[in-house]
């Protein structure tokens, strides 16, 4: 399965690390504690210049290999600092394989309850560790793209990576 589930509490006030893994879809910011990956950014966050935590090394590698096609999976720990339903929805994407999908109501049904596809669509949209923890394997009941934190470009790029969407015919490589 995909990130390893880690409910320790992160020690007040320490320091994070911040490793930058170059990609194919620009630069990915990778934050931990040094026990937990606790977020993953598109956007630039503030960097420690300080020897990395061996946690945020796997971490590049992992994150390197899935983008060269060596890896399918991620086995690191990750923090997930969220409601009760935001952890369950997390889980269940958590479950999605590479190379598939799932719909905002197939993981609302899956979760039953009073869960509907929009707070699916949220709880996704606050996901701290994307790509890691995939929310963009999940879409719209009718197939289509919706909302990604990195922009709809990048979950296209992410999911044509992955096999579910054809390549662009013209696309240069």
């Amino acid at each position: 399965m995909g990130a390893k589930n880690n409910d320790q509490e992160p020690e007040l006030f320490a320091p994070l690390h911040v490793a930058v893994v170059e990609s194919p879809i620009g630069k990915l910011w990778v934050e931990s504690d040094g026990i937990v990956i606790t977020r993953l950014s598109f956007e630039s966050l503030h960097v420690r210049h300080a020897k990395l935590p061996k946690l945020l090394s796997d971490a590049q590698k992992q994150l390197d290999a899935y983008f060269e096609h060596r890896r399918r999976t991620f086995d690191l720990p990750v923090q997930r600092k969220g409601s009760r339903f935001q952890k369950l929805v997390w889980e269940e994407i958590d479950g999605i394989v590479q190379g598939t999908t799932a719909t905002y109501q197939e993981i609302a049904d899956r979760i039953g309850g009073k869960a509907i596809a929009r707070t699916v669509g949220n709880a996704c949209g606050s996901n701290p560790i994307p790509i890691i923890v995939p929310c963009h394997r999940v879409v719209a009941t009718n197939g289509l793209l919706t909302g990604y934190i990195g922009g709809l470009w990048r979950k296209k790029w992410l999911l044509q990576h992955e096999g579910v969407l054809p390549k662009e015919l013209f696309e240069a490589e």
